[in-house]
């Protein structure tokens, strides 16, 4: 059920949104790393989701993959 809110809520986001979404996903992989609590499959794969969903807002080119750095 969780899987299926969290694409309902990228699908629906705007692209600030997807670009918000990324960085505190990022943050909560690097805290996880630096705890040593090593990687959360599901965090990976979400972020895997977002980035898609940007590339299809900005045309998907080599460029557009990530967002700009902070």
């Amino acid at each position: 059920m969780l899987q299926r809110i969290t694409k309902d809520v990228i699908e629906e986001s705007t692209p600030a949104q997807l670009t918000e979404m990324y960085y505190g996903l990022v943050k909560a992989i690097s805290l996880r790393s630096a705890q040593g609590m090593g990687t959360d499959e599901v965090l990976s794969e979400t972020v895997a989701e977002v980035v898609a969903k940007m590339n299809t807002h900005t045309g998907g080119g080599r460029e557009s993959q990530l967002p700009p750095a902070a």
